[in-house]
Parts: structure tokens; sequence; C-alpha cells
């Protein structure tokens, strides 16, 4: 008897301990998983106010790009690979070295 209570009291406090530790990483802003599903590629570089470049990390091992869209503010993933998303992430590096 003792046996279960005490199985069920571990295994009780494995769960709080699992959903209180991703809670407290989505509260300081790490994402646990890629941002970007779908990328685009087409040229849409007048419509772009700003951009983000996230390196990989150990949740997403991809290098992600997101842009921000002048008028609506909408956040749109780039295509790391499309021709002139690579100009600009040379731009943004450009403008960031000393």
């Amino acid at each position: 008897m003792n046996y279960k209570i005490f199985s069920v009291f571990v295994i009780a406090a494995v769960a709080f301990v699992t959903i209180t530790e991703g809670m407290s990483l989505r509260g300081l802003g790490v994402d646990l998983r890629c941002r970007c599903i779908k990328t685009e590629s087409r040229r849409i570089g007048k419509l772009i106010e700003s951009v983000e470049l996230y390196p990989p990390s150990p949740h997403c091992k991809d290098t992600e790009i997101i842009a921000t869209l002048k008028e609506t503010k909408q956040e749109i993933c780039l295509d790391p690979t499309a021709p002139w998303v690579k100009k600009v992430i040379e731009k943004i590096l450009a403008n960031k070295a000393p």
C-alpha cells in the first residue's frame, strides 16, 4: 500500500516539475520549437519594415529569418535559401560589423 502511494506521489511530482519548467521557459521568451513552419521566398523587400535573424539553437536546428511588414506589422518567415533573402542577410551582417 505504501509503495503505491509513494509511486503516485513521485509521478505527480515529476509531472508538476515538468509542467512548471516548461511554463517558466516560455515566460522567459524561450521557444521550445522552431518559429517558422512555412517560409516566403517571393520578393517582398519593399514591404519589409524590419528583419530579425535567429541562428540555430538547441530548440531549432534552422536559421530563422523573420520580417515584420510595414503596414500590417505582420511577421513573415523568409526562406534563408532565396537569393534576395541572402542579400538582405549580408546587408544586416555588414551593418553590424565593427
